[in-house]
């Protein structure tokens, strides 16, 4: 049988349901909540890097009991957040990266909600700050170069880059990362008749994140002897050929667009040296300056491998068809693209066995040696072009230009 409450017992039992009265409203009033925070971040990603002023923006949803309080720290240290944007949910953290040295960071966000729990949302992440310009190093004997040569300017750089530039002669031209490298390396072809002194050439590199290094390096350009003398007697039909200016400035302007299309190709589509495309003697060496009996005296812009008609022509490394063609001056004609600027091209055949916009591989078939075009025998004239200079073949079969 229940006992009824004393007097004596009374007076305890009201301040106990005042208290459970109390811890209830103030349970209802905290709505119990089980869920944190949700925490959004943009600006600052992890494993990223950043330079300069960068801003941290964070976001915070508590629909249930609302938000408490945001902690934020840098490198375990506090940073101070308006308490006007954390109440409004939305909190942009100005953070100047050149107040800290490069290297690596570490960003901690705490959000606490009001609920009886005290849920937590936390936000951990590392990323890199990178203030400082590149260092350029560029090797001396890539700063000497003959004429008629080319040019492999190999530049070492300290970090990972976004773009790698120079300027040379008033000309642009761009540097590619070596394969298997850590350099990157630009190439440049240098007239037969290019004056033999010394140039500035001007490296510009951006880095990942922006950070420019600009550096004036001084570049030799020395004087090479070529062979002079040599007659070419062309027959009368020839002589017209070679004096017809307007068909030879129209195989001037296919030859030069086929040679532009190899810098449309960032990737090196050659590999390690090339070879001699014929066999057969060699009867006039790049570079030697002969006479016509046009009148006309000049360079011979590349070297001339005779044999008899029907000789096979071998692609001297893999490329891309650029040109396959029958031109005034320089017969059925081949222009192999190997990219970053480099072409070589194939003239007087007799037949052509491929076709343009082919890939062909080191060795592949390309045709048959003949005499079309401007010729006094059968013979292949083979060229070799660099950012539109001609340069010296042989030069390419004795080194391979993929390396220091």
């Amino acid at each position: 049988m229940l006992q009824p409450i004393t007097g004596k017992r009374r007076w305890y039992i009201v301040p106990i349901l005042m208290v459970i009265v109390a811890l209830g409203l103030h349970a209802v009033s905290l709505r119990i909540d089980l869920t944190p925070p949700i925490l959004e971040l943009e600006g600052i990603e992890k494993g990223k890097t950043y330079r300069g002023h960068v801003t941290l923006n964070i976001f915070i949803t508590d629909s249930e009991s609302g938000l408490a309080s945001l902690r934020l720290t840098l490198d375990d240290v506090p940073q101070p957040l308006a308490q006007n944007e954390i109440e409004a949910g939305h909190v942009s953290w100005l953070f100047d990266t050149t107040s800290l040295p490069d290297g690596c960071h570490v960003i901690s966000i705490d959000a606490v909600d009001k609920s009886i729990f005290r849920n937590i949302a936390q936000q951990r992440f590392e990323f890199l700050i990178d203030n400082t310009s590149p260092q350029i190093y560029v090797p001396p004997e890539s700063l000497s170069v003959g004429q008629g040569k080319t040019l492999p300017l190999f530049i070492l750089i300290d970090e990972p880059a976004a773009q790698v530039e120079g300027k040379l002669f008033g000309w642009d031209f761009a540097c590619y990362p070596v394969p298997s490298n850590t350099y990157y390396r630009g190439l440049i072809g240098i007239s037969v008749s290019h004056p033999p002194k010394t140039y500035p050439l001007a490296l510009r590199v951006v880095d990942l994140v922006g950070n420019t290094a600009e550096e004036v390096f001084q570049l030799e350009v020395k004087r090479t002897k070529f062979q002079r003398g040599g007659y070419v007697a062309l027959s009368p039909a020839k002589r017209r050929t070679m004096m017809n200016t307007a068909k030879s400035r129209a195989d001037n302007l296919k030859r030069g667009k086929a040679y532009t299309q190899s810098t449309k190709f960032e990737s090196q589509l050659w590999n390690g040296k090339f070879i001699q495309p014929a066999h057969g003697r060699l009867t006039s060496s790049f570079g030697k300056y002969r006479k016509y009996n046009t009148g006309v005296r000049r360079h011979h812009l590349g070297i001339d491998i005779a044999n008899t008609v029907g000789t096979p022509i071998y692609a001297s490394n893999s490329g891309i068809v650029a040109l396959a063609a029958r031109l005034h001056l320089y017969g059925k004609s081949v222009v192999i693209n190997h990219g970053q600027g480099v072409s070589s091209s194939y003239n007087h055949l007799s037949k052509i066995h491929v076709a343009a916009e082919e890939q062909v591989e080191k060795g592949q078939l390309l045709g048959w040696m003949g005499a079309t075009g401007q010729v006094t025998g059968s013979h292949l004239h083979w060229g070799m072009v660099v950012n539109g200079i001609a340069v010296d073949p042989e030069e390419w079969i004795e080194r391979d230009f993929s390396t220091p």
